[in-house]
């Protein structure tokens, strides 16, 4: 199945009927519900929904009250939180993503666990492969500064992702959903590549599943963290969907055809049948339309050449 995110339209219409009539204009199988939805279009949206089940969901749908849709993306409440009461306001706030999933027929929840409580040293990358130093020693001493500081706190930021997952593991399993844990563009997010393996570990059995974000491997990669293909390499077994999108330079969410990755190697590395949702900023129609095409036509390849 390929589906398109409501990440495209949600800032730019914000009348949820009119939203919805334009991603099914695009052409695309099924809907992915971004955390950019405010609660009046979600509602709006709900009875168009009804009829046409999303694909997946993000936490938190809809936006947290007091949160603009364009600071969607900056989480002010953690699953990660060494403070308690947050922790548990962001536990409580994923459960009702998954009542609304529950609601709405969406199968899948996936779920953004958090991060380090680090100074972030992302610039000290960015700014040095901008320069054109990528291959330099410089390079990888920031990155290998950078991880050290995030070694030296994510003990106790693990532990309580450890024990969110306690929680929203228990209510998925009861209401029937899968969680997935999705991997995050920046080195002091959770999870990191090792924590992945960690979380299945300690969740053996449970309706957890992983959720790859290509845009997210490809941008650790060019900032020296994590080689891109690791993630799937290692945890193709959990997976349960993908979020496509292209890279320019380090800028993130441009439509897949457009960017620096290779489409056609990542195709191969993605199972044939595994969901594949395209995760787009506001852009025009076209460009989104001719990355459908582009996804599937090489779906279509990668079918005849296993035939």
């Amino acid at each position: 199945m390929l589906a398109i995110s409501t990440m495209w339209n949600a800032l730019k219409q914000q009348d949820g009927a009119a939203l919805f009539d334009e991603l099914k204009n695009l052409g695309f199988e099924a809907i992915e519900l971004s955390r950019h939805l405010t609660s009046d279009q979600v509602e709006q949206l709900k009875p168009s929904l009804r009829e046409n089940p999303p694909c997946s969901i993000h936490n938190f749908c809809p936006i947290l009250p007091g949160t603009s849709q364009a600071d969607a993306e900056k989480d002010r409440i953690l699953l990660s939180s060494l403070n308690a009461d947050e922790r548990k306001e962001a536990v409580r706030r994923t459960l009702q993503t998954m009542e609304l999933a529950l609601e709405l027929e969406v199968p899948t929840v996936v779920l953004h666990l958090g991060e380090v409580d680090t100074y972030d040293r992302s610039y000290l990358m960015t700014d040095l492969y901008t320069y054109g130093e990528r291959e330099f020693e410089a390079f990888s001493q920031k990155v290998a500064e950078a991880t050290e500081w995030r070694k030296r706190k994510e003990a106790k930021h693990r532990d309580a992702v450890l024990r969110s997952l306690d929680e929203l593991n228990e209510s998925a399993l009861r209401m029937g959903l899968c969680i997935a844990i999705e991997n995050r563009p920046y080195y002091y997010q959770i999870p990191n590549f090792d924590e992945i393996g960690l979380f299945f570990e300690k969740f053996y059995g449970s309706p957890m599943r992983y959720w790859h974000d290509v845009g997210h491997a490809a941008l650790q990669e060019k900032l020296g963290i994590c080689w891109a293909d690791e993630w799937l390499a290692h945890y193709a077994e959990h997976l349960v969907g993908v979020n496509l999108h292209d890279l320019q330079d380090l800028e993130p969410y441009h439509p897949p055809g457009t960017g620096d990755l290779e489409w056609d190697e990542i195709f191969k590395q993605l199972p044939l049948e595994i969901l594949k949702v395209l995760e787009i900023h506001p852009c025009e129609a076209e460009p989104v339309i001719e990355a459908r095409e582009l996804c599937e036509s090489l779906s279509q390849s990668r079918e005849q050449s296993d035939a």
